[in-house]
């Protein structure tokens, strides 16, 4: 079965005609308006509704993207603190002579 979301934007239009008229025309100017306006408050609140969620989710997203990079920075700092320790106890070992650098030229 066809959903609304799954309707062009013409058949949306159309569709729209179809069931706005009906109620429109046996209302005078003024109690269209004022349907029109309830409608239009109630379509608004959908649009507030979604766009909180959107507004949740992204923040949401953005905190657990915040961890993952304190936990790959806590991470990165450990390995660094390991590799210069054993960069320390070598380099504090008697006998051992420095490892001379070559450089291409």
């Amino acid at each position: 079965m066809l959903s609304l979301f799954d309707l062009t934007p013409m058949q949306l239009a159309v569709m729209g005609i179809i069931i706005g008229l009906p109620f429109a025309l046996p209302l005078s100017v003024d109690q269209q308006n004022v349907f029109g306006n309830v409608l239009r408050l109630a379509m608004q609140m959908v649009l507030i509704v979604a766009a909180q969620e959107v507004l949740i989710g992204n923040a949401l997203s953005s905190a657990e993207e915040r961890a993952q990079n304190e936990t790959s920075v806590a991470n990165l700092q450990r390995q660094l603190d390991e590799l210069s320790e054993k960069v320390q106890k070598r380099a504090a070992r008697p006998g051992l002579k420095a490892i001379p650098r070559r450089f291409n030229s």
